[in-house]
């Protein structure tokens, strides 16, 4: 019980001489929270729920219409002690379940204008279903015949047997989905492609909608199972479709389960649809997998389908549903494992407590905190309300890529809703509310000092303005070596060995590669003897023709003849030639399987090693479109590079901004060696950033190391930066 609140309440004559009751429809449940036992209040007309701790439940059950509420209040005193309600905390039981509808009673004007503030809920019911338009929930039908008979057939399931069957079929499929991780990894990959994935969208969708009714009849049927084992509650009159950013999906309103006693029965209901969405999943997995490679057309539609389902159960079930910072099912299981009924409203009037009390200094604020719940209202209230900033966001951005016109009036709702709303609430709060009465200029001074400084950091000074972005190592002059014939490699160059090219120690270039081919060197021996014979030939015709003219044209098709041998063997010795494979460039050869490629038939053409020069070293990196006119328009001419394993190396370093794919400068070409980058630059690449270091330690560096540049841009308040920020996200995101 809080303290705070005196025991007198100076509206307490308005309400005194009031005989209220509960209505007639109004059921009441014992449950355990936090070792304490309290009641659930229900109106199943209305599907409202109330929770009420003993001292409350004793005030509220002696208000039977013929007390009156004084009476009652005396009657709590004479019995509890100090454990009684206040007249405060009666005046505010009572305005609340009138709020919700619990109790009915004559009301005069007096007493109407102390409840007044809490018919609020209703505007705030109507607010909070503004600011959740992104998930709006229609109900269509009352499902509870079909639950009925759902629960008759399939109710077993929520039991041991169920769970130990469960267990079997998911691991079945975990197995099988194990056992072709690869295939199902690359498909995946495939299929989350953005040039594919809007052809799949239908599919995906389809698939989406048939486990989620899966899913919310789950919900329902153990709702009603253990409403029926209990013999109160888990009712379900209430079947429809959610606009899940718009797009519709079936919903079934099973919060009912708050009425159940057992903990482990709420937990259970509200993890019904995340383990039938696993058992589809597990399901989908041994089909996808059976079906494999079938060529029978309707084998290869429930492929597909399998496939479909399979992905949307997992990957729905683990990022929304178990998700607890999300009032999905996630949240719900942590609010009854925590034993703190309305987790998220609580914890936004807790955090609201804290800045009233401590910062403003109300000492009669309400603490909605029970004992050892402090610390999980604050950790959750900043962490839910951070990941649904996060959440909208990312939903907007993705609206605005596609529909631009509903992207931005969805944002302009949200920024009135969440920032001007609020703004103005709090900005009338300060300045007219009676709370404030004793403390309002605490209240004005606390805002000051922390709004202020806030204001003034962001827009007064200059803030040092920085960019980064990671590059790799590589050298300047990179070739790859590729094998200049096919044949079987007798010796190779071992790993890490240092080669030079013709002019320097060997004037022929360091052997890296020695292969025969005993066809290719038969051939050109049968050349040899071929042309020999015609040779011969052609002089024996020569003679001939001087007695005889006619024997000219045979000398002429000799000739030919030869050309022709002479032709194949120029081809042939330069496939021999190719055979032996020397050093295009000084360097150090870099070729991990050079111990196991003697012996290796190899073909021509086949990437065998490469040769890097290390006394030269680039540092390059995707650079996009916004930060190379940034670049460009306002960075220094030099940047600093970080190694990532010495944070405290700092080496300075020249850049440019290259066209992307527009090759290097100082690549060596060869027959048997193909120059570039050791890594391909993407086709969606705008620009290269190449970074030459200038340091005289850039013998710390490596090829294939990743560092991080970072250039210095000229100051400017952190305003102004955010605001570029914001445009490029907007010029990238949204195409503006």
């Amino acid at each position: 019980m809080p303290i705070t609140n005196p025991t007198f309440s100076e509206s307490w004559y308005r309400v005194a001489q009031l005989r209220p009751r509960l209505r007639s429809t109004v059921q009441t449940r014992r449950q355990h929270f936090r070792g304490r036992v309290w009641h659930i209040v229900q109106d199943p007309a209305n599907n409202s729920f109330f929770r009420l701790h003993p001292a409350a439940y004793r005030f509220v059950a002696m208000l039977d219409g013929r007390r009156t509420v004084a009476d009652s209040w005396r009657a709590c005193n004479a019995t509890m002690g100090d454990e009684a309600l206040t007249q405060s905390e009666a005046v505010s039981v009572l305005g609340q379940m009138y709020s919700s509808n619990l109790i009915q009673a004559e009301l005069p004007p007096d007493a109407e204008g102390l409840f007044r503030r809490h018919r609020k809920r209703r505007g705030r019911q109507v607010r909070t279903w503004l600011t959740n338009f992104l998930f709006l929930r229609i109900p269509l039908f009352d499902p509870d015949r079909l639950l009925g008979g759902l629960d008759a057939a399939v109710g077993w399931l929520f039991s041991p047997v169920g769970l130990v069957l469960w267990l079997l079929v998911v691991g079945t499929g975990v197995y099988f989905a194990a056992s072709a991780w690869g295939e199902l990894a690359g498909q995946t990959r495939r299929l989350l492609q953005a040039d594919r994935l809007a052809s799949y969208l239908p599919a995906l969708y389809a698939a989406m909608v048939l486990t989620k009714i899966v899913h919310e009849l789950s919900h329902g049927v153990a709702c009603k199972r253990f409403g029926r084992q209990s013999r109160g509650g888990g009712e379900v009159h209430a079947m429809g479709i959610m606009l899940l950013v718009f797009a519709p999906v079936p919903y079934v309103d099973a919060s009912s389960a708050w009425a159940l006693r057992g903990k482990l029965h709420r937990c259970v209901v509200g993890a019904a649809g995340m383990l039938a969405e696993l058992a589809l999943a597990a399901v989908g997995a041994v089909t996808w997998v059976w079906t494999a490679g079938s060529a029978e057309p309707w084998q290869q539609v429930l492929h597909a389908t399998a496939f479909n389902v399979m992905l949307i159960s997992s990957v729905s079930t683990i990022v929304f549903n178990a998700n607890f910072l999300l009032r999905f099912d996630g949240y719900y299981i942590l609010s009854d494992l925590l034993e703190i009924p309305n987790l998220a409203e609580r914890s936004r009037q807790y955090v609201t407590y804290l800045v009233k009390r401590w910062a403003f200094g109300v000492r009669g604020a309400l603490n909605p905190a029970q004992t050892g719940e402090r610390v999980w209202l604050l950790t959750y209230g900043l962490a839910s309300t951070a990941f649904k900033l996060y959440i909208s966001v990312a939903i907007l951005l993705m609206l605005g890529e596609r529909y631009f016109e509903i992207g931005l009036a969805i944002g302009v709702v949200m920024a009135f809703t969440w920032l001007v709303l609020p703004l103005g609430r709090f900005l009338r709060y300060l300045v007219s509310d009676q709370e404030l009465a004793r403390t309002r200029l605490r209240a004005f001074a606390a805002t000051a000092v922390v709004v202020l400084p806030t204001l003034g950091a962001v827009i007064l000074p200059d803030a040092a303005d920085h960019w980064h972005i990671e590059g790799t190592v590589e050298p300047i002059r990179l070739a790859y070596v590729h094998a200049g014939a096919d044949g079987f490699i007798q010796t190779a160059l071992p790993d890490d060995s240092p080669v030079v090219i013709g002019g320097e120690e060997n004037a022929a270039g360091t052997m890296l590669i020695e292969a025969t081919n005993r066809q290719l060197a038969q051939d050109a021996n049968d050349l040899d003897i071929a042309r020999e014979i015609m040779v011969f030939r052609r002089r024996i015709a020569q003679l001939e023709s001087i007695g005889d003219r006619s024997n000219l044209a045979l000398v002429q098709i000799l000739d030919a003849g030869l050309a022709s041998i002479d032709t194949q063997r120029r081809l042939i010795r330069q496939e021999l030639t190719g055979l032996n494979v020397r050093a295009p460039i000084r360097g150090r050869w870099i070729c991990p399987e050079s111990e196991s490629l003697k012996g290796r038939y190899v073909k021509k053409g086949k990437a065998i090693g490469k040769i890097a020069d290390l006394a030269e070293l680039k540092i390059t990196a995707e650079c996009p479109h916004r930060l190379a006119g940034m670049l460009l328009a306002e960075a220094k001419s030099t940047a600093e590079i970080r190694l990532s394993d010495r944070s405290k190396m700092v080496l300075t370093g020249t850049w440019e901004v290259r066209p992307a794919g527009g090759g290097d400068k100082k690549s060596e070409r060869s027959g048997a060696a193909s120059p570039g980058s050791e890594q391909a630059a993407p086709e969606e690449k705008t620009f290269e950033l190449v970074v030459t270091p200038q340091d005289d330690r850039s013998s710390f560096l490596l090829p294939g190391q990743r560092v991080t540049i970072r250039f210095d841009l000229p100051r400017r308040p952190l305003l102004a930066q955010w605001w570029r920020s914001f445009r490029q996200l907007a010029q990238r995101r949204l195409g503006l």
